[in-house]
């Protein structure tokens, strides 16, 4: 329960997000913005969800829901980012900068506005040509996280296609071809130094961060985002909406065990890192020690929510309270230092919207859905461009007006806290 001084700051931000990205140009002059403040700045695309007009959709879509703005503002903008497609075709299926990403914040505006639905059907027959048409790479230490992740790869797109309703003949194909790709992941590797398949090798690392600092013979991803916590949600999800395929069960179950075989522990509770390292032989090499990163990419609370999404889809009540554990640990360990963002991806937005999904589960998670609504507003400042800015790096802000990193996932998750139902965008972040 929020008590009404709470619930009206929380209707003061959105209403102010909203406002700043009524129309295309308010959202435009935001992301050239942003640009110009990034380190690591990522384009604005109207067709992207993560990054464009189909997440500014959603955050228009859901204020109009809870009475704090206008449905066809939210119509407007997801009508510009349908043509945008026009203008740069989406080349690649993923759900954040992709075609799943498109679809999915398309057929939320259709369950308002059936009008939307022949468009969203030609989408999701363009977003099944698109996997069928990518190549998947079945080659042992060639592998890069971005082919299978949940970010841009097979597990996000999964996890979207598994849960359209009545799917069509070449659905259903695309379903089947992705679930082929990340069970053959699953199997055992036969190359020499190769622990696992999804063994990630210096030559496909991203150009920015540490890794080869980090990890200089190779790693094993453990982040929801880029890793297999994601993967294993996905497929049992997959399973769970009544899809078959050989080796689909083991698969999960495969990830499943090796996820939980590399928990480790502190004083809160149960703690994963963000990856696995190998060493000039290829043996696994775990963390015994080190920081949790509270966040939905990267951490304990992103593996939790992975466990959590495999528990409800294949009814095991001993992983569920596995995963309650270590979300609670989490929330305790958030306690004493949260994340200093208060965006999606790595910030307090992305902790407040999984405390949502763990609160039908676990007490601690209810009650500390207040405590964490608060925190989170606690970031607004009127007087910046988006009301709420990502901290990029450390004293580094970035007036983000994008879904992930950015103003309208932080309006969106102080809504949803609001709401008893949950949101269909979480399935963006979270299998349903």
């Amino acid at each position: 329960m929020l008590d009404d001084s709470l619930t009206e700051r929380a209707h003061r931000a959105v209403r102010l997000v909203a406002e700043r990205t009524t129309t295309t140009d308010q959202v435009a002059e935001l992301a050239l913005t942003a640009a110009e403040q990034a380190v690591h700045p990522v384009g604005w695309y109207p067709p992207s969800l993560s990054h464009g007009q189909a997440g500014t959709a959603l955050l228009h879509l859901y204020a109009a829901r809870a009475g704090l703005g206008d449905r066809e503002t939210a119509f407007g903008h997801i009508r510009e980012a349908v043509a945008g497609t026009r203008t740069v075709p989406l080349e690649n299926p993923g759900v954040f900068g992709g075609t799943s990403g498109l679809a999915l914040a398309l057929a939320d505006c259709a369950a308002d506005e059936p009008r939307f639905l022949p468009s969203l059907r030609r989408v999701h027959e363009q977003l099944a040509a698109q996997v069928l048409d990518t190549d998947y790479p079945a080659v042992e230490r060639a592998v890069s996280d971005a082919d299978y992740d949940w970010i841009g790869g097979a597990a996000g797109v999964l996890a979207y296609l598994a849960t359209v309703d009545d799917p069509g003949p070449a659905v259903r194909e695309a379903v089947h071809r992705l679930i082929d790709h990340l069970v053959w992941l699953s199997e055992p590797a036969r190359s020499a130094g190769t622990p696992r398949r999804w063994l990630l090798v210096p030559d496909v690392y991203p150009p920015v961060g540490d890794h080869h600092a980090r990890y200089p013979h190779g790693y094993l991803n453990l982040g929801f985002s880029h890793g297999v916590p994601g993967v294993a949600a996905a497929l049992a999800s997959a399973a769970a909406a009544g899809h078959r395929h050989p080796g689909l069960e083991p698969a999960v179950s495969t990830f499943t065990a090796w996820i939980l075989g590399h928990r480790a522990a502190d004083e809160s509770g149960p703690l994963w890192h963000d990856g696995v390292p190998v060493d000039e032989h290829g043996e696994e090499r775990p963390h015994t020690h080190g920081h949790d990163r509270i966040a939905w990419c990267y951490g304990t609370a992103g593996v939790a929510s992975a466990l959590l999404g495999v528990a409800r889809a294949t009814g095991d009540s001993g992983l569920l309270a596995t995963a309650v554990t270590a979300f609670e640990a989490v929330l305790r360990r958030a306690e004493r230092a949260g994340p200093p963002s208060p965006t999606l991806c790595h910030g307090q937005a992305g902790l407040l919207m999984m405390c949502l999904a763990f609160a039908p589960f676990s007490r601690l998670a209810r009650d500390r859905t207040p405590v964490l609504l608060d925190r989170l507003l606690g970031h607004a400042d009127e007087k910046r461009p988006a009301v709420f800015a990502d901290h990029e790096l450390p004293g580094h802000l970035v007036d983000d007006p994008g879904l992930l990193t950015g103003a309208a996932g932080v309006a969106l998750t102080i809504l949803a806290a609001l709401n008893d139902d949950r949101p269909a965008w979480f399935r963006a972040f979270l299998v349903r």
